[in-house]
């Protein structure tokens, strides 16, 4: 899963509330047993391909909201505007669903077009860019260590896509949905559940 995809859509709409609960389904694989096939469990890698849902609390800004993600092929089907203009949902994007429409990007919510297409968004060809012609600030990590200061991938701004993912994450290897408390730092309806939040580290690698 990518924090990278996210990240711009969390900054841009102040998204800096945790997720309240979680519940993903994810693809597995099956073997033959006695002539019958049996699922296999994984709790050692992602699925190769995923479905999550999350319900986040009401923003500063935003109302109460879900947000879906899917991966590995799988994907949303077209919604009617798409349709409308004889075409599918793309590879990869990302497109929000309001009440008065709906607008799509890209991976990381760059060119967005509003739904249908037909119907132009004003101002907007000057936010098109070119995401191979983006110049990477490889050195931003180095220097912001070097010089005391925040890069723009900052922990501190990074803590509730963080708690995000990782809720993700859990709602997989729990095989249900978890309801999280962002406050307590624990999940409410499964004690089991919590083992996934904290791990054991090894030897001289302790936090």
């Amino acid at each position: 899963m990518g924090h990278y995809s996210l990240f711009p859509l969390f900054e841009t709409l102040g998204i800096t509330k945790s997720p309240t609960s979680a519940k993903a389904f994810g693809t597995t694989t099956r073997e033959e047993v006695n002539q019958v096939y049996q699922w296999v469990k994984n709790d050692v890698a992602f699925p190769a391909s995923c479905m999550i849902k999350w319900k986040f609390p009401e923003q500063e800004k935003l109302p109460a909201f879900d947000l879906f993600w899917y991966d590995g092929g799988m994907k949303p089907f077209a919604p009617e505007e798409l349709e409308m203009d004889g075409k599918d949902t793309p590879e990869e994007g990302l497109m929000l669903m309001g009440t008065k429409g709906k607008i799509l990007g890209g991976f990381r919510g760059e060119n967005p077009v509003l739904l249908p297409e037909s119907k132009l968004m004003a101002g907007r060809d000057a936010e098109r860019i070119n995401s191979r012609e983006v110049e990477r600030m490889t050195d931003s990590w180095v220097d912001s260590m070097l010089e005391g200061r925040q890069t723009p991938g900052s922990f501190v701004r990074a803590q509730c896509i963080t708690d995000t993912i990782n809720l993700g994450a859990i709602a997989l290897r729990s095989g249900k949905k978890v309801d999280f408390d962002a406050n307590l730092l624990r999940i409410t309806n499964d004690e089991a559940a919590n083992q996934f939040l904290t791990r054991t580290y090894r030897k001289g690698c302790e936090i």
